[in-house]
This record gives structure tokens, sequence and C-alpha cells, in this order.
């Protein structure tokens, strides 16, 4: 992926009539003034300062075909000594003032060398902060705007969160993924730690890569080891199973749990009988088992306390119990295994794009009791798909005492789509369209209680009335999980993102007000 010659001499052009080239070189003063010329040609708060070099993100239309959409139109540019061009590609060129610059795509091989060249660009492990937030970005365009809210408030983000499944579905890779975040952090000149998490990751495999390429959090889905069926099993089947477990193992846990008593801050009491001690064992035992293999495979790689673990034991149809919280915890920890989070299924519905389904004060009670489990064993409570759940959000803070994660994803992709039914309703109406007719294949993927029969017929509403369907939480959620459909249709995709490219400054305007508006609701403070 190379600039185009015809590019970079248009850039040098307007450079110099805007006074960022001048005399004796380039001007970093000048390019970082407020000033409407300089900010036509690069993002001020992108100039940096390292190896006797001024590192800068260019905008620079057409630099190149075929790039990735976070590349569009922009490009790195160094400024100084040939020295530190060392590690990068790209076009060196002469300046005035006897000096020279090189500007070069924002490739895979160019973002390593960023990361070692500002520190700041790469992902951190973030296991000593109270609050994290995870804002999956399926597009790889959306980082600037969760920045520009993020660095207001008292939470470190996750920004390179991305699981198998959405790779898979939207065509792109973990250097890919990676890669956008750092040109964001860079663009946005934001020096505070961020993370990058492999989601919901179940194999050793994966983990392994996620690591190496420069992760620094993973998350360990286990739902195909849980048992859900021995949380419905009858007496009987539910003792000739435990029966026959390894008679060391029952031996074991029967020593460790039915004699324990864990007192919790909520002044609540966490005991084991044995027959609820046999149900758990089975239900969770192997998932147990799983998370440390997956573990350990991250410690091959980055070696104990260098990356965040969090533990996913929500992908499944049975509420995480107080016990269970409580035995998968402390069976991992004697395995060894360092968890900084750990992810329980709550009672209700957490559904994707959607406000929380089920009865708030029942959720209040056993969050209660998670969040109180979560202080006594010292990680994080992590509530999975917290896109938009405005009525949930004040209980997960108050009860959290403001020390959690969170994760999102799909609301980002809702707010680009919705970007469309304001700006470009003709498109709007397309990808509405190919949602409706991909839908069935759609549900597969995720788990979601859609009626369709309550989305208003799109011949039935002006262009006006389009923004609104994002109120509407059947048609939302038949847009969130269809993004994998409609981004891997080609003709979609191209289209849809060369609109959100003309529109890419009112997205992040509009990732600064909805992300905004899920922090405020957790009550995060503000960064004073």
């Amino acid at each position: 992926m190379n600039i185009e010659r015809q590019a970079i001499e248009l850039w040098s052009k307007e450079a110099r009539k805007a006074g960022i080239i001048g005399p004796t070189g380039f001007d970093a003063a000048a390019a970082g003034a407020a000033n409407e010329a300089a900010a036509q040609l690069l993002y001020p708060r992108s100039l940096k300062q390292a190896d006797g070099a001024v590192f800068a993100l260019l905008k620079m239309p057409g630099i190149s075909r075929n790039r990735p959409a976070f590349a569009w139109d922009r490009a790195l540019g160094i400024f100084g000594p040939s020295e530190a061009f060392a590690g990068f590609e790209g076009e060196v060129v002469e300046i005035e003032g006897g000096s020279s610059a090189l500007l070069a795509a924002l490739s895979h091989a160019n973002a390593l060398s960023l990361r070692r060249a500002l520190p700041f660009t790469a992902p951190s492990p973030l296991a000593d902060r109270e609050i994290t937030f995870g804002v999956g970005d399926r597009l790889g365009v959306a980082g600037p705007g969760h920045l520009r809210v993020m660095k207001r408030y008292r939470a470190a983000p996750v920004l390179a969160q991305q699981s198998v499944r959405e790779l898979d579905l939207t065509g792109r890779d973990y250097e890919q993924v990676l890669d956008a975040s750092t040109w964001a952090v860079f663009q946005e000149g934001y020096e505070q730690p961020w993370g990058a998490d492999g989601d919901h990751l179940k194999s050793e495999d994966w983990v392994r890569t996620a690591l190496a390429i420069g992760y620094t959090m993973i998350t360990a889905d286990v739902s195909d080891y849980i048992k859900n069926e021995f949380a419905t099993a009858d007496d009987a089947r539910t003792a000739e199973a435990y029966a026959g477990l390894e008679e060391e193992y029952r031996r074991r846990i029967e020593e460790r749990y039915l004699s324990l008593e864990t007192a919790l801050d909520t002044g609540e009491k966490i005991s084991f009988t044995k027959e609820v001690l046999a149900r758990t064992a089975l239900i969770y035992g192997q998932a147990i088992e799983h998370g440390v293999r997956l573990y350990r495979a991250g410690v091959e790689v980055k070696g104990e306390g260098s990356f965040d673990f969090e533990l996913s034991v929500d992908e499944t149809e049975t509420p995480t119990t107080a016990e269970a919280h409580l035995f998968v915890a402390l069976e991992a920890r004697e395995a060894g295994m360092k968890i900084t989070s750990l992810a329980p299924r709550f009672v209700g519905e957490f559904q994707k794009g959607i406000d929380y389904i089920g009865d708030l004060q029942e959720l209040e009670r056993t969050f209660a009791t998670h969040a109180a489990l979560a202080r006594n064993l010292g990680y994080r409570i992590s509530v999975h798909s917290g896109s938009d759940k405005f009525s949930a959000f004040p209980v997960v803070g108050r009860l959290t005492r403001g020390c959690f994660h969170i994760k999102t994803a799909g609301t980002n992709w809702l707010e680009a789509v919705k970007i469309m039914a304001v700006e470009e309703p003709a498109l709007y109406r397309k990808l509405h369209q190919a949602a409706l007719d991909r839908f069935g294949k759609a549900t597969s993927y995720y788990h979601v209680t859609t009626n369709l029969d309550n989305v208003p017929p799109l011949a039935e509403l002006s262009d006006a009335d389009l923004p609104g369907l994002f109120d509407n939480s059947d048609s939302r959620q038949l847009i969130h999980i269809t993004y994998g459909e409609l981004l891997r249709d080609p003709e979609i995709a191209e289209s849809f993102f060369a609109a959100l490219h003309e529109h890419i400054e009112e997205y992040w305007q509009a990732l600064e007000r909805h992300i905004g508006g899920h922090l405020e609701t957790l009550g995060v403070g503000a960064v004073e």
C-alpha cells in the first residue's frame, strides 16, 4: 500500500501555503496552531516529538488504492533527521531548510514501528484500573469518537475488542483491528493507558495468536464446557453423575467447600450443601479446566501478570448463582489462574443493542451479591452485551462501587447506520431492506427475541421518519445482528464506507454523545 506521488506533491504544496512547511523546514508550532488551513492538512492533536523528529497524522486525499477504511485519506508524516525514519516504510522527500520528511501509508508495518517509536500508541494491561470500558469497533473507524469521550471520564478504554465471530463476519483480522486502534490513538494524541481485548476466545491457539500480535487482555469463553443440563436435572441423575466424578476430586472439593462460609460486605453469607456443590461441580467443573488451559496458553506467550485475563461464564441459558460464582472463582485461583475480571450470566436478558429485559428488582438483588463476591475476591465484575442497558446502568455503577468492566460493540455500529438514516436516507433504505432479507441467517449468530412485525414497513415511512427506527428495539436488533451480512456484501460495504467517510465527523460526534450517555448513566466521574 504505497502513497501516490501526486498526492504527496499536492499535500506538500498546500502545506507550504499554510505555513506548515517554512524556510527552515517543518514548523510544528504552525502545524499545531488552531487555524483552519492547518486543520485541513493534519490532525493537530497527533503532533508528537520523538527521536529528534515530529510525528503527525496527515490528511492526504487520494493517497492510495485498496486501503482499509481506517486509512482513508490519512498518512503518517515524520519530519526530521533520517535516523527517525528507521523501521518505517514510505517516501522520503526533501523539504526546505535542508531537512527531509518521510510520508508513509498507514500499513501494518508502520503501525508496528509507530508503537515502538511512540509507546502510548500501544495497548497495555489495565489490571490496576477500577473502571474499564470496552468499545468494540467493528468498522475500524470509530476510535477517534471513542477517545474524544473517554478522555473526559475516569474510565480506561479497551479499544481493540473483537471476537473471532466478529472477525469472521467483518472479514478483518486481529492485526487490522489493533492497527486501527493505534492510528486512532495517534490521531487523537491520547496518552493514557488503553487495552486490547481478544474477546470471547475459546481455543488455546487463538489466545496465543492474540497475545503474540500485541493484545493485552484475553476474555476466555468456556461456554462450550458448561453443562447446563445439570441445572435442571433431577436429584437421582445429579447424584449418579456426581458419583461418577473422580473420587480424589470429589474428596477435595467436599473438604474445601462443605465447611466453607464466605461472609460478604453486604451481610450475606455464602455456603454450600452437598447437593448444591454436586450440581455446581457438574455444571462448571470442565469449564474451569478449560479456562485453566486458556490461561496457561497466555502465560506461555506473555508470562505471569503481563496480560489481563477475564473468565466469561455468561454465554449460557442459566443465570450464575452466588455459589457458582464463588466456586468458579476459587477453583480458578486454586489452579493458579489470575483473574482480573469475571463475567457471570445475570438474571434477565442482556440482549444486543437494546435496554435490559427483565425484573430490575431481581437484577439488583442478585447483582449486589455478584459485585460483593468480586470485591471479596479481588477482581472487577464484567457486564457483557452492555450496549444501551440504560435502565440497568445505575444498578451496575452503584452496586459495584465504581469497579467494573463493560463490553459494548453493536451500539457503535448502530450509530454509524443511524448516520445513514439521517444523512443518506436512500442508502439507509437499501441497508434496511438487505437486513430484512438476511435476518434469518443472522439469527444463527446471535440470540435475540426480535419481532419483525413491530418494525414499520419502509414504504410507510418518510425520510424524516427513518432515524426514529433507532428508538424501536426490534428495528435496532434487526440492524444490529445483520452487520456481518451487510459488510460482507462488496457493493453494500463500498457504498456504506464511502458515505460514512463523507460524514465521519458527524459519526464521531454521535459516538461522543452516545457513549457519553453510557458513562454518565453508569455514574462514571469526570476527569478533573
